[in-house]
């Protein structure tokens, strides 16, 4: 996991990196601890669900402009370390540029798409900012100044909705047994979520138990 710290880019540049490790393991602590203090798994469900979806809307809020300003660092700016700055593994960075380029994440290239399967590479850095430009790609000129809170929030947001799932999907399981017996429109309606997630919800309780 990457490390916290200032990171040089280039000869002139620095971008700080957010503490991962510390944002994550606090955000997921808060969570936990507001969730375990709930006695009845109604007020569970319910708090549970307002904290995925408050996630959710972080992350949708600022999750593309994250991405544009990652993008924009490497094809205009040739920025290096951009993994390390958004505390994503490789292979979820690379998916991040190629979506910048094609439109969708690389995961979903298909055979007779219209674009390559693989990043381009061996290109220089005039032929980078040209391919950025043809792809129409966003240049974003305060994006190191930004990239990194734009990144502390998605971090943050995703390990709050992380923490709160198995708190959400236990207490929605404990409501449709004894003594509530709530059936599934009932637990979704309290916890304002669709039914079939509280199916889902069921599901993945069942076999975290099993497990």
């Amino acid at each position: 996991m990457p490390k916290a710290g200032t990171y040089s880019t280039s000869k002139t540049r620095k971008i700080q990196v957010p503490d991962y490790i510390t944002l994550r393991a606090n955000a997921e602590r808060e969570v936990k601890d507001e969730l375990g203090g709930f006695a009845r798994p109604d007020d569970r469900v319910a708090r549970a669900a307002e904290i995925i979806r408050q996630a959710d809307v972080e992350i949708a809020t600022h999750i593309d402009d994250r991405d544009a300003a990652a993008a924009s660092l490497w094809f205009y700016e040739h920025t290096t370390g951009l993994a390390r700055i958004l505390g994503l593994y490789p292979t979820a960075y690379r998916s991040i540029l190629y979506k910048a380029l094609y439109g969708v994440h690389w995961q979903g290239w298909k055979e007779g798409d219209p674009f390559p399967k693989e990043l381009p590479t061996n290109l220089s850095r005039e032929e980078l900012v040209s391919l950025a430009e043809q792809q129409n790609v966003p240049r974003i000129e305060d994006a190191a100044q930004r990239l990194p809170e734009l990144a502390r929030v998605v971090a943050v947001a995703k390990a709050r909705r992380a923490a709160a799932m198995p708190f959400m999907q236990d207490a929605a399981l404990a409501l449709s047994e004894p003594p509530y017996d709530w059936d599934g429109e009932k637990i979704a309606n309290h916890a304002g979520i669709a039914v079939s997630l509280v199916w889902a919800h069921w599901a993945a309780a069942r076999k975290r138990q099993r497990s």
